[in-house]
Order: C-alpha cells, then sequence, then structure tokens
C-alpha cells in the first residue's frame, strides 16, 4: 500500500507505545492513563505545525466530512450539491447532517 515507506523507527515506537498501553480510543479511562494523551500531544503538535487555533482528530474521513458539515451549520433544509461520481461518504456525510 502507498504511503507505508514514509513510517520510520520513530512513528513504529509511537503507535507501539500506544497499543502496549492499551488505549487506543480517545476518550474515558482518564484514571488509567497515568496523564499520557496521545491523541491530544498530536493535537497540539497540528496546531503548532498549521497555526490553526483548534485541531480534533477522528477516527475516519466519513466522520470527519460529517464534522466538518456540522461545524459549517449545515443542517435540515440545506441544499448540498455534490458532483455525480464521488465517494459514498461524501453523501453519507450530507445524510448524517440532515441535509
Amino acid at each position: 500500500m502507498p504511503g507505508f515507506e514514509i513510517f520510520d523507527e520513530s512513528e513504529k515506537e509511537q503507535i507501539n507505545e500506544v497499543m502496549e498501553r492499551g488505549f487506543t480510543f480517545r476518550y474515558n479511562f482518564d484514571g488509567m492513563r497515568n496523564d499520557v494523551w496521545k491523541a491530544r500531544e498530536l493535537e497540539g503538535m497540528i496546531c503548532e505545525t498549521t497555526g490553526a487555533k483548534h485541531a480534533h482528530l477522528v477516527s475516519s474521513g466519513t466522520t470527519a466530512l460529517t464534522t466538518a458539515m456540522m461545524a459549517a451549520g449545515i443542517g435540515a433544509g440545506d441544499e448540498v450539491i455534490v458532483p455525480p461520481f464521488t465517494f459514498v461518504a461524501s453523501v453519507e456525510a450530507i445524510v448524517f447532517a440532515g441535509a
């Protein structure tokens, strides 16, 4: 799969650390994390790198599109136009947002 070659030992170590701790979820298990919040750390790094005020990691492209729709205030009664040839998540996000 294209892209695998960009991962080096640093990325592998970070992934292994997350997997060894057993906390692959962004939320909950606060008392068991020993103040380790990899997702928050990465969100902070994204903000620093891009100059964005906020960053929020999500689990998929579909969730990212849905979150963007809702953040933009798109909802019931709104018309959203998509090309006839697109990935299904583009339309699913519109449906999930209620538009």
